[in-house]
């Protein structure tokens, strides 16, 4: 007769994120036991837990049947006024003002505001007093000001005070009465106290695109991308008077998506074309250290904000958080939740709540906050060898450990084993569920004996109010002879 127990797998520590490798294989072995090898969930708001992604909310007029006819592209980080309740946003052909609950409709002037010839909104700044707007044109670029107290745009501003902007990507950074942005090939840089703007302050060379701009340390960071296989790093005098660049950081054959400030750290995400996934690292002296990798696609300057002491963007349709919640624990990597419809534009927090715009393609657009929890939430182990031998691993008993549950909180557990395989495919649900109880105990698992298994943890019957939070996760079983 075998043993009660011949082994016990522990699955714990979920705050890990996903594994080394799971940006490549979903169905990897690689990596710590609380890894995952696929994932959409939160592990960020409860640390050491496993909850459901956060939902999304339209804000009021949030949608085509409101006020966001368009895809919003680009969302200012900071509110505007003094009372920190206003913002703005940008996208195809308009200027959106809005509030942390609701995008704003009517008053005067009317808003949204159309904004002449715009095909593509960029990028926002504030400088002093007045809103700065990059955009694209059917041909060519163009910057906007509005002043902050009147509201009123002037639409040509850019192009009045130089010549016409490239029709590009126009990251921008401001510091004190310095503007620095991204023209294409161009860095252009505006000094309000000089009343001087030149779109082609400094000019990377045919082919070259500024990916994105920052100021740290009494330096201008600007992130080049010469097509999709080469890029560099260049740092700037703060006063951007200068033609002359001070330093240079070569990225060989990979290509820049954003550039991001924290704790005095500079992070950048990017991608080598050749092989599959992207990275975000950061800046060491010269040298780009590599941290966490992900699938989807590369983020621009568009994407990117902090959430609960991370770094959340964009990559695909999802949004993804990177970092530690608390500085003691590792840094993760996890997709933290859905974007909305297919295309994702503006990514940003500026009242504390992550806001993400999307569109479907076609009529339906949105505008949406995180809010409650998503029942479009799961977590995978990665796949754990529990064959030793001529011996095939047997599951009989799956604990799993939650914080006291209430109300209609549901999550389900699966087992599956020898890589997903049609004689070993997921066993029938296991429902977590019961107000108050937090050890849950199965016995009736029905998966043959199999040489690994995962883990497969669903939020699919949960609610959208109360959450389970799971904590770890228990196999018991025996060794069976093949």
């Amino acid at each position: 007769m075998p043993a009660d127990i011949d082994f016990r797998i522990i699955i714990d520590g979920i705050n890990k994120g996903l594994a080394p490798l799971a940006h490549i294989d979903t169905e990897t072995y690689i990596g710590d036991v609380g890894h995952a090898s696929e994932m959409k969930a939160d592990i960020i708001s409860l640390p050491g837990f496993l909850t459901q992604s956060p939902a999304l909310v339209d804000l009021t007029n949030g949608d085509q049947e409101g006020a966001v006819s368009e895809l919003i592209r680009f969302i200012l980080e900071q509110p505007t006024n003094a009372a920190g309740t206003l913002t703005y946003a940008i996208g195809a052909t308009k200027l959106f003002e809005l509030n942390a609950t609701t995008v704003i409709e009517g008053g005067d002037p009317v808003w949204p505001q159309a904004v002449t010839n715009m095909t593509e909104g960029e990028s926002l700044v504030r400088l002093s007093n007045k809103l700065y707007g990059f955009f694209n044109k059917a041909a060519g670029g163009d910057i906007l000001q509005m002043d902050l107290t009147t509201k009123i745009i002037d639409h040509t501003w850019g192009s009045v005070a130089d010549a016409a902007l490239e029709k590009a990507p126009h990251p921008v950074a401001v510091k004190e009465d310095v503007m620095v942005f991204g023209n294409g090939q161009y860095l252009g840089v505006y000094i309000e106290g000089l009343a001087t703007l030149n779109v082609q302050q400094l000019d990377f060379g045919s082919g070259a695109e500024v990916a994105d701009v920052l100021f740290h340390s009494n330096y201008w960071w600007i992130a080049v991308n010469y097509g999709d296989r080469k890029s560099q790093m260049f740092m700037y005098d703060g006063s951007a008077l200068s033609n002359i660049l001070l330093d240079e950081t070569g990225m060989g054959m990979q290509k820049i998506g954003f550039l991001y400030v924290y704790n005095g750290v500079i992070y950048v995400t990017y991608t080598d074309t050749t092989s599959g996934g992207y990275t975000i690292g950061y800046l060491s002296g010269r040298v780009i250290k590599s941290l966490r990798y992900f699938s989807g696609s590369l983020p621009t300057h568009r994407q990117k904000t902090l959430y609960k002491n991370t770094i959340i963007f964009i990559s695909s349709t999802d949004v993804w958080s990177f970092g530690a919640s608390v500085e003691q624990l590792p840094a993760q990597i996890s997709k933290l939740a859905d974007g909305g419809h297919a295309i994702i534009g503006g990514l940003a927090a500026p009242f504390g709540t992550p806001l993400v715009a999307s569109s479907d393609g076609g009529d339906n657009h949105r505008l949406a906050k995180f809010s409650g929890y998503s029942t479009d939430s799961e977590w995978k182990s990665l796949f754990i060898d529990i064959s030793t031998d001529r011996r095939l691993g047997k599951i009989h008993t799956v604990i799993v450990s939650t914080k006291p549950l209430v109300g209609d909180a549901k999550a389900t557990i699966q087992i599956e084993g020898n890589q997903g395989q049609e004689a070993a495919k997921p066993t029938t649900a296991l429902e977590i569920t019961g107000v108050n109880k937090t050890r849950h105990l199965f016995r009736s698992i029905g998966l043959p004996s199999v040489e690994d298994v995962r883990v497969l943890l669903s939020y699919s019957t949960g609610d959208a109010t109360d959450t389970c939070p799971i904590r770890k996760v228990v196999l018991l079983g025996n060794f069976i002879e093949n």
